[in-house]
């Protein structure tokens, strides 16, 4: 229980009143919060199969029916498998917030444009011997505040319509080729650490062909937070255009409590 918030390494301030620690922290208290609910908690039980129309999931082996679903299944990390989490003695790392001084004196890739990319970056700089931003996008898309710093920050180079095509190194990192799809062109850049902060994909794989799923295929819904199909209903990072903050998680779970009710009040 508490989906990708173990992952999560930094404060977490923007949750009511709360200020927790980090991720694990507020996933144990929302776990001793539902413990009420006893063993209706069915951990270790992974859906491997759905007929939504019928509304049934099958996990564990078992299958479970319901007048209706909700849909939180949250998002799952792109990977570059050329460059997994830990290769090159852990010269790559998609989390470097743990270990923010592991690159002090090096060429580091940052791979992202978003604000934790921007954010990564602008940290890294303090230390590294120059921090390269490698994003496919024609301009950054992280907040303006962040780009606007990292503009002012000479140790940054801002490499945009870039992306990683592979890395080169024995033991440790030693190079990343990089390829701009619109001209073709190539160029390798010496780099000692890359970082990967590039966007997450909506875990949908076994809803798909069952649901209206926009182009990234996340989950379309309505304000109610209904999706394409009658009775079942989305929350969290996997729903369309979603605002990716545990705050937003929150208060779609109280929404869809709403609309969930007011369905099966519907049908009686």
């Amino acid at each position: 229980m508490g989906g990708q918030l173990g992952e999560i390494p930094n404060s977490i301030r923007n949750v009511a009143a709360g200020r927790f620690e980090d991720g694990p922290a507020l996933e144990a208290e929302l776990q001793r919060a539902t413990a009420i609910l006893d063993d209706r908690i069915l951990t270790g039980h992974e859906v491997t199969e759905a007929d939504l129309r019928a509304g049934w999931v099958k996990a564990g082996g078992g299958r479970f029916h319901a007048k209706a679903l909700v849909i939180a299944t949250g998002s799952v990390a792109q990977i570059f498998s050329a460059a997994p989490d830990g290769a090159f003695g852990g010269d790559v790392t998609y989390h470097v917030e743990s270990r923010p001084d592991q690159f002090s004196g090096r060429d580091v890739v940052v791979v992202g444009g978003g604000d934790s990319a921007t954010l990564d970056a602008l940290e890294l700089a303090a230390t590294a011997s120059s921090v390269k931003l490698v994003h496919r996008s024609e301009k950054l898309t992280a907040r303006p505040d962040i780009v606007e710093r990292v503009r002012q920050d000479r140790r940054i180079e801002d490499l945009s319509g870039w992306e990683v095509e592979s890395v080169r190194g024995n033991e440790g990192l030693e190079g990343v080729v990089l390829l701009h799809p619109s001209t073709s062109e190539r160029r390798e850049v010496a780099a000692g650490g890359l970082v990967v902060k590039i966007s997450r994909l909506p875990s949908t794989a076994v809803f798909r062909g069952q649901l209206e799923l926009d182009r990234r295929e996340a989950i379309v819904v309505d304000v109610a937070l209904h999706t394409s199909q009658p009775g079942v209903f989305a929350a969290g990072d996997v729903v369309a255009g979603s605002y990716w903050r545990v705050a937003t998680a929150f208060g779609q779970g109280v929404l869809t409590a709403r609309s969930i009710l007011r369905h099966l009040e519907a049908m009686q």
